[in-house]
């Protein structure tokens, strides 16, 4: 599995990627969503994948999230459960890419989350690891998350999309500001500039200027356009 190595650092934690890596995957969720509409996403493990309405997509099973409990379960730990081998593949690079960034998170099989951290932790890996989207699926009594691969999801060079999403980002989201703007802006390819009060990003021929506040975190955003 190829990893975005871009951004990681050897003292990066979960919090620290997620602040880096989360805001792409929240762009890409935001194409998923207007790809598939409101159809519900229905699991097909045998098969390989994961259907809305009439679209499916190939997956790969990350883990899963017992609601009730709200314990989280990798599908690498597979003995007792018997996931195919080739749907595990990522999860199991995940836990390699855990060791070697020595993050607790990401090689104990089974530890207490929400669902909210569930899906900080799915939008992190679905980035690190350059998937196209991810997605949570009602599954019996589990809510399992898997990865998506699809042609159709393209991230876009529209400056509107850029500000629109990292200003969703830090608002939805307890992050890091300047890791988020930073980790977004050189994921896609931008340029991208710190000053003492500001940041700027260059998008094409246009330009975001970003406003900061005393502690650094995100206070206005500005397009000019060329």
């Amino acid at each position: 599995m190829e990893i975005n190595s871009l951004l990681i650092e050897e003292n990066d934690d979960l919090q620290d990627l997620f602040s880096k890596y989360g805001a792409l995957a929240l762009e890409k969720q935001e194409i998923l969503s207007s790809i598939v509409g409101n159809a519900e996403p229905e699991l097909d493990i045998e098969k390989g994948i994961v259907r809305f309405g009439e679209k499916e997509f190939p997956i790969q099973l990350i883990g899963f999230l017992d609601p009730d409990e709200n314990t989280w379960s990798w599908a690498w730990d597979n003995d007792d459960i018997g996931f195919p081998e080739d749907l595990i593949e990522e999860a199991k690079a995940v836990k390699e890419f855990g060791e070697k960034q020595n993050i607790p998170q990401l090689v104990e099989n089974v530890f207490n989350a929400s669902l909210t951290e569930a899906h900080i932790l799915n939008m992190t890996i679905s980035s690190i690891f350059n998937n196209d989207a991810y997605c949570a699926v009602n599954y019996g009594s589990f809510v399992f998350f898997v990865t998506i691969e699809s042609d159709e999801i393209e991230i876009s060079d529209d400056i509107d999309v850029f500000a629109n999403v990292i200003n969703d980002f830090h608002r939805k989201f307890e992050v890091n500001h300047l890791k988020a703007l930073r980790g977004y802006a050189l994921n896609k390819g931008y340029e991208y500039k710190y000053r003492d009060e500001f940041c700027i990003v260059k998008v094409g021929d246009d330009t975001i200027v970003v406003t900061l506040t005393e502690r650094k975190n995100i206070y206005t955003i500005k397009i000019i356009r060329a």
